[in-house]
């Protein structure tokens, strides 16, 4: 009978001991998934959440999340518009409940969305990542590694007697975009 005892206890141990492993393996590979996420996939669940940015240069920026792309999100807050670059983004709080984007991976880059603004003849202002407002006027091109914008009044449109000169703008030094209706 003591023999019977001892065995049960032994394969009650080992039982519990195999539960331990295998609970430790999912944990880690759980882990291991989580370490390949990148912030973009991480805000995938957030598409149409109210969420506040702060920028490395101190600007705050609040809206409805409205689009993800590979290195760049979009707020909208009614009317106006800010395409904001991934390097810009110091921290994000998500204050609603948003929902999941299933079109798999974000596809269209930052220098896509900005050449989107271009066609359209949008009226921007530009941030830079100090905290300063780098430009405002029409996005002309989109380059490589540099916006080009025609300087002009608010209430003018891009027109040659307007124009009072133009800007180059490295995107690196981007923190936003507000595209101005």
């Amino acid at each position: 009978m003591r023999w019977e005892s001892l065995f049960e206890d032994l394969e009650a141990l080992l039982e519990a001991e195999s539960a331990r492993e295998k609970t430790s393996e999912i944990q880690e590979a759980v882990r291991v998934e989580r370490a390949r996420e990148a912030l973009i996939q991480r805000l995938s669940p957030q598409i149409n959440a109210h969420v506040e940015v702060q920028l490395l240069g101190g600007d705050r920026l609040h809206g409805r999340l409205a689009a993800l792309g590979k290195d760049w999100f979009m707020l909208r807050r009614g009317e106006i518009e800010e395409l904001v670059p991934i390097h810009a983004l110091s921290g994000w709080t998500q204050r609603t409940q948003g929902q999941r984007q299933d079109a798999g991976e974000p596809r269209i880059g930052l220098g896509q969305a900005l050449r989107v603004l271009v066609r359209d003849r949008a009226r921007i202002s530009i941030g830079g990542i100090d905290g300063s407002l780098l430009a405002t006027g029409t996005l002309d091109q989109a380059g490589k590694d540099f916006l080009e914008i025609a300087r002009h009044e608010r209430d003018e449109y891009r027109r040659a007697p307007a124009l009072q000169g133009s800007s180059l703008v490295p995107i690196p030094v981007v923190a936003w975009v507000r595209r101005e209706n």
